[in-house]
């Protein structure tokens, strides 16, 4: 936490998540209020200063902004919070100093108060923390919107780290998309309102499947055997101290991307890190036919011996075998600018009988994001991911789509979007230029 987060985190450790739904609107809606008044005090003032003063006064309605969301998110957690986790993720959306502000919910969040916790493992395992562990240390290291994370010590000596989910973030869940759902009503009669509905118990199901530990232990010991024996280590899970709330696994050490940056690290080293988190994106995508779909700093660890930890498994979509051929065929459709073959394809993605239902400004605009997400894997030897006009063309386009976004798109997708644009960011963030598209075409043609 920095300076401007730290007070405003640290007063909700001790507040007990709400899982009211009445209660959540209503602290939204309150915060959103406070936004409104002080862009209203703002369009006041901006009126009485000198031109040149206009854009520090911008600058800090938007800085008191972020800190009135910070802090509602890091209140209400859950679904909300993982909107502020997304923002983060997006470079060129906002100025950087307030991406900085959202990227405190990846994994520096505030954390519960230790009797909070403590309720966790009394419900699930029947005893204390420090009774199950030779040691337990009471202060969570990392903290996110679901769950946060303490050291341990089993008894036979093995550093663990224990991952424990906030007391009754499933309900928070449940009374978001309720609210949801029920603000929707009123585009009830509107063309896309079943599309929206679609979308909105698509993310539903994926976050609650999020808050099954057992679930995401399942698919970490997938990628564990993946990647056994390579640079990507992939923590081992304990199944005696493991339930649907409550995750054990190997405490990995090393820094977090922030951390790992502010070393100043040479390219090298940056490449060399950005091809680990590159190939295991698109190792696990070709081998387990899966979309990680939380591709963020705070789910990797940069490690001092040149690994690269990779500790969050919770957020994922497994391709069924016709949505992976479909999948599979779209992408050599598009690398060879094959649009008869690629055209049946985006009407099965915007869930259109035929190609000629299709809307050509939806098509116009899926086709320029396609060749912006391609551009790494179609340019032959090293893409610079740094580029300030590659970023901030992606920007533009994200900017487009949810101005323009039509709803009548599988809501599969919006999962492997998002793992693409978490990709690309990640990239920007490390500065790193090195060959992308050999990585990627090796992989797609040993196991397509």
């Amino acid at each position: 936490m920095n300076s401007l987060t730290e007070p405003i985190l640290n007063r909700v450790q001790t507040r007990k998540i709400p899982s009211s739904s009445f209660i959540r609107t209503w602290t939204l809606g309150s915060s959103h209020a406070k936004i409104a008044a002080r862009y209203f005090s703002y369009a006041i003032q901006k009126n009485f200063v000198e031109d040149k003063k206009k854009k520090d006064l911008y600058s800090h309605f938007q800085l008191q902004s972020a800190l009135q969301l910070l802090g509602t998110m890091g209140y209400l957690r859950g679904a909300i919070m993982k909107v502020g986790q997304l923002i983060a993720n997006l470079p060129q959306i906002m100025p950087l100093e307030l991406i900085e502000i959202f990227e405190s919910l990846q994994f520096e969040a505030p954390p519960m108060h230790y009797s909070l916790i403590r309720e966790v493992f009394l419900d699930e395992l029947g005893r204390e923390p420090e009774e199950i562990f030779a040691s337990f240390e009471k202060n969570a290291f990392a903290a996110a919107s679901l769950g946060q994370v303490h050291r341990a010590k089993l008894h036979n000596g093995k550093e663990v780290a224990v991952k424990i989910q906030y007391p009754n973030i499933a309900a928070t869940i449940e009374a978001d998309i309720k609210s949801l759902s029920i603000l929707l009503q009123a585009m009830r009669f509107k063309k896309d309102y079943q599309y929206l509905i679609a979308h909105v118990q698509d993310a539903k199901s994926v976050f609650l499947n999020e808050v099954d530990y057992l679930s995401e232990a399942a698919f970490m010991e997938k990628n564990r055997k993946l990647f056994s024996g390579s640079k990507i280590v992939v923590p081992h899970f304990y199944p005696e101290f493991t339930t649907t709330r409550i995750l054990t696994m190997d405490h990995l050490p090393g820094k977090h991307l922030k951390s790992f940056l502010a070393t100043r690290p040479s390219l090298a080293k940056r490449n060399h890190f950005a091809e680990l988190i590159s190939h295991s994106l698109v190792h696990s995508w070709f081998c387990l036919k899966t979309v990680y779909a939380d591709l963020h700093p705070g789910n990797f660890i940069l490690m001092d011996d040149g690994r690269l930890g990779f500790i969050d498994f919770g957020c994922y979509r497994q391709f069924s075998e016709e949505r992976w051929n479909l999948q599979v065929d779209g992408e050599i459709a598009m690398f060879r600018g094959d649009m008869d073959t690629l055209m049946p394809y985006l009407a099965r993605i915007a869930m259109c009988d035929s190609p000629k239902d299709l809307d050509p400004d939806w098509v116009d605009l899926f086709l320029r994001q396609s060749h912006w997400m391609i551009a790494p894997i179609v340019k032959k030897g090293p893409f610079d991911f740094s580029q300030e006009e590659y970023t901030a063309q992606g920007a533009d386009l994200l900017k487009e789509s949810i101005k323009n976004g039509s709803a009548r798109t599988d809501p599969f997708y919006n999962w492997s979007n998002r793992a693409l644009l978490g990709h690309r960011s990640l990239m920007y963030r490390l500065q790193c230029n090195f060959d992308y598209s050999s990585l990627y075409l090796a992989e797609m043609k040993q196991f397509t």
